[in-house]
């Protein structure tokens, strides 16, 4: 049936017909992407509550006790600071012990708390919270290579060699992606003025201070192609992100990946303002540079392998 309609439709009526089909497609997965994430994702920090599920519960208060980490980490933290993530705390942490959550993430919003009221009392930083990080070697192998990568909001102002950077992206263009199409895009700002402006669209990098350099990671959409991959160009950019992170740190930079999680008129003016071609996708900011001397770090504790690893059951 339809390779007769194909051979009685004119060639121009088949291909408008095709596209306006298309489009509709597109429309469509677009539409139960946004039911999808809707019925599952955590609500905003205004709304949580009480009703929160108990996946939702993890979420909020894994967010507010890393915002303690990270907030005790900078160079020069505000005091006092927190009040929101102090009442959403108080609110949610009698909430996990009345339904009996025994879960890690509860014990660490738990310390963050008690770091977060110190901090803001006396100013002392909580070691166990936010530590100094330890003069770690990048050594050779998988776990000290791994395990000495931590995102650093605390910069040397000296400046970044231009060929070290160069080098990063070399590494990380070794990234793997579909059909080889390679589509990503990284951009360099080591300019004062550069920096400011593309950080200004960026909301969470308040306090980190004077950045050596930022990187805007983008992907070229027209190297996508079909409905099927309409979540591609944000597969590619993340892997490409994080391969450029590992390149820095072979190369022994410190650098703190700041997410774009932006609505569009935000990246509407961000491409408008740093002259960023509509057609590319901006996936994430980099902050890039040497950590100052002494500087602390985020706990960010890591899940257990056996969370993470699901293994398949026997029949």
């Amino acid at each position: 049936m339809k390779r007769m309609i194909k051979q009685l439709l004119p060639a121009q009526m088949l291909s408008y017909a095709l596209g306006v089909k298309t489009r509709l497609i597109q429309r469509r997965e677009s539409v139960l992407d946004r039911r999808r994430y809707e019925r599952f994702s955590a609500p905003d920090d205004s709304a949580a509550s009480v009703r929160l599920s108990s996946r939702q519960l993890e979420t909020q208060l894994t967010k507010d006790y890393h915002r303690v980490e990270k907030g005790l980490a900078l160079n020069d933290p505000r005091r006092p600071f927190g009040a929101g993530v102090l009442g959403r705390l108080d609110m949610l942490l009698p909430l996990a012990d009345a339904r009996g959550v025994d879960d890690d993430y509860v014990a660490h919003a738990r310390s963050a708390r008690v770091a977060l009221l110190d901090w803001n009392e006396s100013g002392a930083v909580a070691a166990e919270v936010s530590p100094v990080r330890d003069d770690v070697e990048r050594e050779i192998g998988a776990e000290g290579f791994f395990a000495s990568r931590r995102s650093v909001r605390d910069f040397d102002p000296r400046p970044v060699p231009e060929g070290l950077l160069t080098e990063a992206v070399r590494l990380a263009i070794n990234t793997p992606s579909v059909c080889n199409r390679q589509s990503w895009r990284v951009r360099f700002y080591a300019d004062p003025n550069d920096r400011a402006s593309v950080l200004s669209f960026q909301n969470g990098n308040a306090g980190i201070g004077d950045v050596p350099v930022v990187a805007l990671v983008t992907v070229d959409a027209r190297l996508s192609a079909g409905v099927g991959e309409r979540n591609q160009p944000w597969i590619e950019g993340g892997l490409f992100s994080m391969s450029l992170v590992w390149a820095l740190h072979s190369l022994g930079l410190d650098s703190c990946m700041l997410n774009m999680s932006q609505p569009n008129k935000v990246m509407t003016a961000l491409r408008a303002k740093m002259g960023i071609p509509e057609y590319e996708l901006i996936i994430m900011q980099i902050a890039v540079g040497y950590g100052r001397d002494g500087h602390r770090v985020a706990r960010s504790p890591r899940r257990a392998t056996s969370e993470v690893l699901i293994k398949q059951q026997k029949a």
